[in-house]
């Protein structure tokens, strides 16, 4: 399969640091980007560098086993305790140099793997000088696991003649089904006072339902009464509260407060003077609709310079989507990165829709070096 990359892959130093304008060569599409190496003697492999992220299975199947081998001028170090920062279970070298890592495909990640400890290594059964741990320590190589990726075509930017359209595929395996952005909950938020009309500081507004069934807690409120909580609306009566350290206020007995249906909504409470009762009209309870929801999903963009600007959709079901981005950009075929990103926006998005440059930005940890299948036959591509 093209996107599995079945060979070993020497990497002594990797850098991921990013550096001011474009690439003075061109990012190649057909594997991770690696530094140069700092010993060329120091050899840390992984048979399998990238690998297809799987949904996660109950049976465990997503889980894989991950071989590599640890080198130094050549010999075989056996004893060494190799680390992921994906897990917290370290592998010990074998003899011939070898080592096995248990993978979570599941986890869209770009792994880092190094050495843990050389305490009881040894090289043709010596222990090791300090030089040549010094230098093993150096010895660094990167595990991909993401969905693969195919470029389907290139086209010229009907609206900027400098530009290009890239449109992608994002491959998923049969049967998974992947989450891309989209609406995961909405905001309710809004202002607690005292009867005087001050702002309240460090009340948390409560809401469940069915008797404590499904319920949630907002931040405690600011400095300006200011309080907000994520949830998902079921257009269902719902029990109200505020509690201020052990003293706890509620509505009327009997009454509730019905959430509006698929929106995020403000609501402003003012506190009694007397008693624990929050009177439910206005203006002591006053709510309306307000925009914006928090989107969580999957997303695609470019492994770009901050100051290379581009914009990009949100992939359809099918995973397809389009990079708006500078022909001379293109040119240099960057890699391509994927993170699963949680985000409030104002208004309301879809599939397709188009992200403005910056909005798409990779987590420390996201996989920012994922080669692309494209077949640059004459009708799939423009003049760049």
């Amino acid at each position: 399969m093209w996107y599995l990359q079945r060979l070993s892959i020497l990497i002594m130093t990797v850098c991921l640091a990013g550096c001011a304008g474009l690439p003075s060569k061109p990012v190649s599409s057909e594997a991770p980007a690696s530094a140069q190496a700092a010993d060329q003697g120091v050899q840390l492999t992984v048979d399998s560098p990238s690998l297809r992220l799987k949904q996660w299975k109950s049976d465990g199947s997503h889980m894989t086993s991950v071989h590599g081998r640890l080198l130094l001028d050549n010999q075989p170090v056996a004893g060494a305790t190799v680390h992921t920062s994906q897990s917290q279970i370290d592998a010990p070298t074998g003899k011939d140099g070898s080592f096995t890592l248990t993978v979570d495909q599941s986890l869209l990640a770009e792994t880092k793997i190094s050495i843990a400890s050389l305490k009881d290594a040894t090289v043709s059964g010596k222990h090791l000088t300090p030089e040549m741990s010094k230098r093993l320590l150096t010895a660094s190589a990167m595990l991909s696991v993401n969905y693969p990726i195919e470029v389907l075509k290139v086209e010229d930017d009907p609206e900027d003649a400098s530009k290009v359209q890239v449109h992608g595929r994002v491959i998923a395996g049969s049967g998974d089904v992947v989450s891309y952005f989209q609406v995961d909950k909405y905001r309710m938020g809004g202002v607690v006072k005292d009867a005087n009309g001050r702002p309240v500081e460090n009340a948390v507004v409560w809401f469940d339902r069915d008797q404590g069934e499904g319920f949630g807690k907002s931040t405690p409120t600011d400095q300006d009464g200011r309080y907000s909580i994520f949830y998902w609306p079921e257009d269902e009566e719902t029990n109200l509260s505020v509690t201020i350290g052990t003293k706890r206020y509620t509505l009327p007995e009997g009454r509730v407060f019905k959430m509006p249906e698929n929106t995020s909504v403000e609501i402003d409470i003012t506190l009694p003077e007397e008693g624990t009762v929050i009177t439910d009209r206005p203006p002591y309870l006053v709510s309306r609709t307000s925009s914006g929801a928090m989107y969580t999903g999957v997303l695609v963009g470019l492994s770009l310079p901050k100051d290379v600007p581009y914009s990009v959709t949100i992939p359809n079901k099918r995973g397809e989507f389009t990079v708006t981005v500078a022909k001379k950009v293109w040119k240099q075929r960057p890699a391509f990165f994927e993170t699963r990103m949680s985000k409030f926006v104002e208004g309301r998005l879809t599939w397709g829709d188009t992200l403005p440059a910056g909005f798409v930005q990779p987590a420390a940890e996201d996989p920012k070096h994922i080669p692309f299948k494209y077949d640059e036959r004459p009708a799939h591509s423009t003049a760049i």
